[in-house]
């Protein structure tokens, strides 16, 4: 699957069967450099502003026609019929946006623990992640770490006290880095994989984009209530 004029990435069978079996494939050179620089041009502000605390930090994204004026090129990127596709051959349905994060780790900055995304709201069925580098992105700036077949051991506990605002899992025994990413390469995961970022060792922000996606048949796991609160992407393809 060719994403034109925005990627020459192309989805196999492949990567879809490692993201279910492993909870996670890379997706190299799923945005171009020009995509790319146009994302960070209209980011600038957000990244270069001074984090009170010199931890990670994101600018998110729910709506994406109430985010157009301000942020068009994040939003043609979440709104490209190809990416959109892309999508849904991995989930297999429709697809909704949960979220889409400009995620910045500060020069010298901290990452995240070890977490799942539906350590947050719990969600059940299947959802992906997107972490798409918008830097060279390495251990040395706060590379993101994964943990293999996590995703199969279900929803993990919290163990971080009541009312912080992030949650942490227990460390995995199988934690790797990832490995050196380019401007516009990403890793594609399940939102039940175990994932973290260290420290930032440069003078330079690490930034990146991160993204949520869910299956249309997703459903609250509190409620049983599908996500119709979310921005149906699917409607978006032209």
């Amino acid at each position: 699957m060719l994403m034109n004029n925005t990627s020459n990435f192309v989805l196999t069978e492949d990567m879809i069967e490692e993201f279910y079996r492993e909870g996670y494939f890379y997706a190299p050179g799923f945005l171009t450099q020009k995509a790319v620089d146009k994302i960070n041009k209209e980011n600038t502000e957000f990244a270069t502003q001074q984090s009170s605390d010199g931890k990670w930090k994101s600018n998110a994204t729910l709506n994406l026609a109430k985010s157009q004026e301000q942020f068009p090129e994040t939003v043609n990127f979440l709104s490209n019929t190809r990416i959109i596709e892309t999508f849904e051959s991995i989930l297999g349905d429709n697809v909704k946006l949960w979220m889409g994060m400009y995620a910045v780790v500060p020069p010298h900055g901290e990452g995240l623990a070890w977490h799942q995304d539906n350590m947050y709201t719990h969600i059940l069925g299947h959802m992906l992640n997107g972490f798409v580098a918008l830097d060279h992105i390495t251990q040395e700036n706060a590379g993101l770490w994964l943990a293999p077949r996590s995703h199969r051991l279900g929803r993990q506990k919290d163990l971080n006290e009541v009312g912080e605002s992030h949650r942490r899992a227990a460390d995995p025994d199988n934690g790797a880095p990832c490995r050196p990413m380019a401007p516009g390469d990403a890793v594609i995961f399940h939102r039940e994989t175990l994932h973290h970022s260290k420290t930032n060792h440069t003078d330079r922000p690490r930034r990146a984009y991160a993204f949520q996606v869910a299956s249309a048949v997703c459903r609250y796991a509190e409620t049983g209530k599908l996500l119709t609160d979310r921005e149906d992407l699917s409607s978006y393809k032209k």
